[in-house]
Parts: C-alpha cells; structure tokens; sequence
C-alpha cells in the first residue's frame, strides 16, 4: 500500500489533473435502499425533476467507469480508489463527499444518512492528504460547489444551505483561504446539485440551463462568463455535467455533440465517452469524479 502524502491543490474547474478520486459502483440492493433512505419533501421534489433510474447495471456502469479511467489513466492521472462500503448504492458519485479548494480538501456534511455512510470509503486516503478540514455544521456536498479561478461558486439548492455555506466561509478563514464565495439560487425545487445546471468545461466559459436560475444569479454568471445553454433535454440527461482534464481537453457523453461543438469552436479538444449507465441515477462525469490535486 502506497501510504505517501498525497498533495491537495485546486485552483480551478480546468487546470491540469493530477489526481482524483473514483469508486466503482456496488451492487444495487433493494433493501439497502429503503433501510438507509428515508422520502422527504426535497426527494420528492427530485425524483419529479429529474430522470431516475435506481435499478441500473452496476457492472455495466463499472465497465464505462474503467474506460473513463483508462483515459485519466493515458494522461498522467493518478486515480485513487475509495473503499466500498456495503449498501451505499449512489457512492460511485465521489464528488459530493468532499471538495478540495486550493491546498485543503473539506469533508462534505450530507443531508441524508444513507450519503454520510459514504464518508467511510475515503477515511483512509483522508490520513493521506496534506490538509484537511471538515463541514461540522449545516449541510453542504460538492456537486454544489464548484471553484473559479477567483471565486467559489455555490449552489443553495437541496442538499446545501446557508448554514453550511457559513460553516465552509468560516473553515476557509481558518485556513487561509482568500476567496469569495458567490452563492447562485434556483428558479424552482428539485434541483440534485449546481453541477446539473451550472459547470466551467473551459475557462471563462459556461455550460448553464438558464431557466434553473433565479434573475439574480443569472445576470451574474452572464457578467462572468461566456455562456453555452442547454436546452431541457441536454440538461435532463445530465450534458452539462462534463469533466476537465485540462484547460484544453473535456470529457463528455458520446451524444453531447451540438454542446461539443460548440465548445470544440472556443478551442477546446473533447473527448466522448459513453457513460449511459452511470447516467441512469442520474450523475455524469463531474458527479462521479473528486479532483485532489490540479495544477
């Protein structure tokens, strides 16, 4: 077992991977899911927003993660594999479990129990990262939380509230970390993380499904970046949440052509992967990978 100290540092959605953490799927057990789930108002408000498939071919899914990683792999990416905890049927998501902003990686607080379980797959490589600081009040995941180059972006929608956006504000002070966190608001319930609806594939340049956001939060992300909207359909199967192995190169789903074009013309090299089943939950390339070190 390689115990070495792994280095955190991520200035950014797009600067060059270094090294990342992924955990294949487990099995999709019925009665796991009803042990450690429990239906709440913003659950519901999810599965009528959004497009669920709790039954997926974990095997299936595992095969498209192994391809995905075999090109992190083909560029230089240490990928680093969280342990599997028996029953946690979504912790092939590895994004919502932390979030690393600059040279300290947070440990992210869930809403719901059955994605605090989750926490205990990484618990060995937290011993590893050089700095470390925990989310202790309010709830936060990163699939909300996405970082700029001068800001940190942070949706307020059903698994993170102010409270802990006050919590990570007060962590970030402790650690000396000099950002401003702009905080984006939605249009309507539902939404599972801003990543669905909000993501930088390139910099200064935006995926967004502009009917998500609130007026507020929109003219602001319209002041800042060159925007590229997907339609409902993109949005619903989850195009916008693509994945930057660099600042020139982007990982996407293989049928995200007319988003890839567009991208393709700002520059930037694509790379189509087919991640049909991992999408069934749904979660794309973002959701299931939890960048540790950029440069």
């Amino acid at each position: 077992m390689n115990l070495t100290e792994i280095k955190v540092n991520v200035p950014s959605e797009t600067a060059a991977l270094k090294a990342v953490v992924m955990c294949f799927a487990n099995p999709v057990n019925t009665a796991s899911i009803f042990k450690y789930s429990s239906i709440d108002l913003p659950l519901i408000y999810q599965l009528w927003h959004n497009k669920f498939n709790l039954f997926f071919d974990y095997k299936k899914v595992r095969s498209q993660q192994q391809k995905f990683i075999d090109i992190l792999n083909f560029h230089g990416v240490q990928v680093l594999l969280a342990d599997q905890v028996s029953g946690c049927g979504t912790q092939h998501y590895t994004r919502d479990i932390g979030f690393a902003i600059d040279d300290v990686f947070f440990v992210a607080n869930p809403r719901r129990y059955y994605r605090k379980r989750e926490l205990d797959g990484i618990k060995n490589l937290l011993s590893r990262f050089s700095k470390v600081s925990s989310i202790d009040d309010g709830v936060i995941e990163g699939g909300d939380v996405i970082v700029d180059e001068e800001y940190v972006i942070i949706g307020l929608g059903e698994e993170t509230n102010k409270r802990g956006i006050r919590c990570l504000k007060n962590k970030m002070r402790e650690k000396s970390i000099d950002r401003e966190i702009i905080t984006l608001e939605f249009s309507h319930r539902g939404v599972i993380h801003l990543d669905t609806k909000f993501n930088i594939p390139a910099k200064g340049v935006g995926f967004i499904h502009p009917k998500s956001f609130d007026s507020k939060s929109l003219k602001w992300l319209e002041k800042k970046f060159d925007l590229i909207e997907a339609t409902d359909r993109e949005m619903k199967n989850m195009e916008i949440n693509t994945f930057s192995i660099s600042p020139e190169k982007v990982v996407m789903q293989w049928r995200s052509t007319r988003l890839a074009k567009l991208l393709e013309k700002r520059g930037v090299e694509v790379i189509f992967v087919d991640y049909s089943e991992v999408l069934k939950l749904p979660g794309s390339f973002r959701c299931t990978t939890l960048p540790i070190e950029r440069s």
